[in-house]
């Protein structure tokens, strides 16, 4: 029998709440199937982390990490710990490359369209994003008291591998097109050569179909016409940017993935929600998605899919929802409800 060791980072927040909840319906899941088993181990991150050592991203975590065969993480207050964010502190140790986000419709629960699927990828080590773009150092600097540059970061091998990366994701899925997300027109050196490079990447998948579009004319489409996307690729900020923008059109109801070659993190897009911790009331539903695809990328696709199926059928059925959905259900009803789902079949 196949054991999987996970690593739980709950973070900050509503995140041992919601982490806790992923682990019971993980748990629940174990009981109705065969073949397989999950090795819990806990980690602390964020600012809770930091005000016990000083330190949001421990050692013993990174290391937790990088011995699992996948991470389940809750959000980081990022913004009350000094840099590195923590995050980015992870991202940069593991070469945690890729960032995956799909873009779903789930019936129930307010979407845009009830037929969205897209899925958001984004290159995670370089680009604009100041605190994982050097190996020593910071992006961005003050000349004087009165000037701020910031640095952004591309190289042949990252653009190089987020596009293999993503031919590959698209192959394997059986999606058919990728949109190159850029500012070519204004950032001429930069993103023109992302473009090239991952065109010349594309030339290797004749069965994909490959376009470019604006980043901002992007942003509008995912409005207007977002039936024209299957994947976006796209560099780091302007792929953090466009994936929560799209996270709105399914109520957030959005996982996350973060890739290395050796390394994969599963976590909700949503905040820490300091507010809102202790209440029992934070909605679980996205780090539940998470561990869905935590499950396919471990092999368990049946597992995967059953608990698909049952967050599905608990949506649809709109009777259990947390107050983000409308509704004014506890973490611990939906978590209930889940549970009783899978075991319904």
């Amino acid at each position: 029998m196949k054991t999987y060791q996970i690593a739980l980072v709950p973070g900050d927040g509503v995140g041992p709440e919601v982490v806790g909840a992923t682990r019971q319906v993980l748990e629940a899941l174990l009981r109705h199937q065969a073949g397989w088993q999950l090795a819990f181990s806990d980690y602390e991150a964020g600012k809770t982390a930091y005000e016990k050592a000083g330190d949001s991203m421990p050692l013993e975590t990174l290391q937790g990490v990088q011995d699992a065969d996948a991470t389940l993480m809750g959000a980081m207050a990022t913004g009350l710990v000094p840099p590195p964010s923590p995050m980015g502190k992870l991202r940069k140790e593991m070469d945690l490359y890729a960032d995956v986000r799909p873009i779903q419709s789930y019936p129930g629960v307010w979407c845009h369209r009830d037929d969205l699927d897209i899925v958001i990828i984004r290159e995670t080590t370089q680009g604009f994003l100041a605190d994982r773009n050097l190996y020593k150092g910071n992006g961005e600097f003050m000349p004087d008291k009165n000037t701020v540059l910031s640095l952004r970061v591309l190289t042949r091998s990252a653009c190089e591998r987020i596009a293999r990366f993503a031919c590959d994701y698209a192959v394997r899925l059986n999606r058919k097109k990728i949109t190159l997300a850029h500012k070519a027109n204004v950032l001429r050196l930069g993103d023109n050569f992302f473009l090239d490079i991952c065109r010349g990447v594309a030339e290797g998948y004749p069965s994909l179909e490959i376009k470019d579009e604006y980043i901002d004319t992007v942003a509008n489409r995912l409005i207007s016409r977002p039936e024209n996307y299957d994947i976006i690729l796209t560099t780091n900020m302007y792929g953090d940017i466009i994936s929560d923008e799209a996270a709105a059109l399914v109520s957030s109801l959005v996982p996350t993935a973060n890739f290395g070659e050796c390394c994969a993190i599963f976590r909700p897009i949503h905040e820490s929600l300091l507010e809102l911790a202790g209440k029992n009331i934070a909605n679980p539903v996205p780090t539940m998605l998470c561990a869905v695809m935590m499950l396919e990328y471990l092999g368990a696709a049946q597992a995967a899919g059953d608990l698909r199926k049952a967050i599905s059928t608990v949506l649809a059925q709109g009777k259990v929802r947390t107050a983000d959905l409308g509704g004014q259900s506890s973490t611990t009803e939906v978590t209930k409800a889940v549970i009783e789902a899978i075991a319904g079949g």
